[in-house]
């Protein structure tokens, strides 16, 4: 329900940036389609609870995810760089070792000193909870430290940013890569009227294949080392003007803020360019 609750305000505000996108150019610069890669809405932490009411408002149980489009995470090669970064004996169940390290050296901030480390999870989920009262300084930490904490332990995961590695990067986000660029190649090879490809799709997915897919196209930084809040998206709309088909980038972290207008791609935003770069 509050996947579905989130996808109506987006729908419009899609319509609302194809729009705005649309008057900023000529009269003849056509939307031809339209794909968001989106982070699923609120959940409950995949363990633990903030309050001891917690579990009976999110009633579900922890996690309430679901297996599809879950990043490939447990294969024992491609972690090397992990291995050598946080001296771990072995690469086996690196992104959970690793996890358990990373708290261990990582959790220094003031203001998640009285907080226990394994909450992180739990406190950065539950904050956006307005029938669960978590304590001010859970708070305090959920929106500052714990968030720069996941983001670096995201980025790990998904081997982009700072912790770039080709063979995760591609095992989170290569498939669905490629399905953007097809559909992007389709919208624009399609003539008009084009009854045969969809103008709009949604790929419901993982904070860490929205933030591998921002690494990918170059807007990872507007995240400004923050992990993706629930319900952030990247959009890419495939465009036709005078000069050809192009793609405009646009990014919304959380269902509240408004559609950011990235402005990269590679410094030639034609289509050809985009689909061309060797993007890992």
């Amino acid at each position: 329900f509050s996947e579905m609750r989130t996808l109506f305000p987006l729908l419009l505000l899609v319509g609302v940036v194809a729009s705005k996108s649309h008057h900023s150019h000529d009269s003849e610069d056509k939307l031809l389609s339209v794909q968001v890669v989106i982070r699923h809405a609120d959940r409950a932490a995949t363990q633990g609870w903030a309050t001891d009411k917690s579990e009976r408002i999110l009633f579900r149980g922890n996690g309430e995810l679901t297996d599809l489009l879950v990043p490939l995470l447990t294969c024992i090669d491609g972690w090397e760089d992990v291995v050598k970064m946080h001296d771990l004996k072995s690469p086996e169940n690196a992104k959970d070792t690793a996890l358990v390290k990373m708290l261990s050296t990582q959790w220094d901030a003031p203001e998640c000193s009285n907080v226990p480390p394994g909450l992180v999870d739990a406190i950065i989920a539950e904050l956006t909870q307005k029938d669960i009262k978590m304590p001010e300084h859970y708070k305090a930490c959920a929106k500052g430290h714990a968030r720069q904490f996941m983001f670096r332990y995201i980025e790990m995961l998904a081997g982009a940013g700072d912790h770039f590695n080709a063979l995760r990067i591609r095992r989170v986000a290569g498939m669905l890569t490629n399905e953007l660029l097809n559909n992007m190649q389709k919208a624009a090879s399609c003539l008009p009227p084009c009854k045969t490809e969809p103008k709009f799709r949604v790929f419901y997915t993982h904070d860490v294949t929205v933030l591998a897919v921002a690494h990918i196209f170059k807007a990872l930084h507007h995240y400004e080392g923050f992990t993706p809040a629930f319900s952030s998206a990247v959009v890419f709309e495939t465009r036709l003007n005078a000069t050809g088909p192009y793609v405009k980038v646009f990014l919304k972290n959380g269902h509240k803020p408004d559609f950011l207008d990235t402005g990269l791609c590679y410094g030639n935003c034609s289509l050809a360019a985009v689909v061309n770069v060797n993007i890992f």
